[in-house]
Parts: C-alpha cells; structure tokens; sequence
C-alpha cells in the first residue's frame, strides 16, 4: 500500500459469509486488524447465509452488499423489495454503506434509489472491465435512461 501510494481508507475488502464461516474466530482477528489499519469491510452477498445477522454482530463490517437475487425482479415483486427495504433500514441503524448488487433495468436503479440506496453495481452501470481501462469507462460513463 504504501510503496503504490494508496490509502487503506481508499481500499474496501468484500467478504463472504461462507470465507469467514469455517475459521470464525480466525477470521475475525484477521478482519479487526484490518479495520484497525482503516480498511473498509464489505459483506457480500447479504441475505443469502445463514449467519448474515451474527456475521453483522460480531465483524466491524463498514458495507453490506444486498445480494443480487433480491434486487433482480424487485420493482415488481414487493416480497423482494419488502427483504431490500429492511436490509436498508438494518444498515442504517449499523452505520453501514449499502450496495445495491446485479442492477440490470432503469426500474431497479431507481426502485434502489428511492428507497436511499446510493450506490449501485451491475450491468446497467458497467460491465466488469479491466483495472487497466476503469478510467476510460468512467470517462466515457453516462446515467442509465438519460
């Protein structure tokens, strides 16, 4: 980090409920280390674990990723919107940035956006591309159904 010039606070690791599951007590030594030296902590996938709540109790996680099986479908299926909704809320009260995961349409974008959901990720924004060309893409980037 240093010799690249970077900033942990500029770095956030995402997590799976399933890496931390085996090694629990490991892990979580692992993962206050690296909050301690201002990493940020995603947990990835949310909702789709059996432990995603005692995973929230017990990692200082600094954002939740709202899996994208819940946001596929979710402006017209209020069960998913419904899970969206109180994994926000959840957030909130945790003090956790949330990610909006495999947003595909105009209508989940702005179903996410309505509901306080800043920031997004999936195909409607951008496909994955190649660290080598990321500025390109967010150069040339343009808010989906404008």
């Amino acid at each position: 980090m240093q010799s690249h010039g970077v900033d942990p606070h500029d770095v956030v690791l995402e997590i799976t409920e399933s890496s931390v599951m085996g090694e629990a007590a490991s892990a979580l030594n692992v993962l206050a280390r690296l909050r301690l030296k201002g990493f940020g902590l995603s947990i990835d996938d949310f909702g789709t674990g059996y432990s995603s709540l005692a995973q929230l109790s017990h990692i200082p996680f600094t954002e939740l990723k709202i899996d994208q099986s819940f946001v596929t479908g979710a402006p017209s299926q209020p069960r998913k919107r419904a899970v969206i909704e109180a994994s926000l809320e959840l957030a909130r009260k945790l003090d956790l940035r949330v990610v909006g995961e495999g947003v595909e349409t105009v209508d989940e974008w702005q179903m996410l956006a309505e509901l306080g959901c800043t920031l997004a990720q999936g195909y409607l924004v951008a496909k994955p591309t190649p660290g080598d060309r990321v500025s390109d893409v967010v150069g040339h980037w343009r808010r989906p159904g404008v």
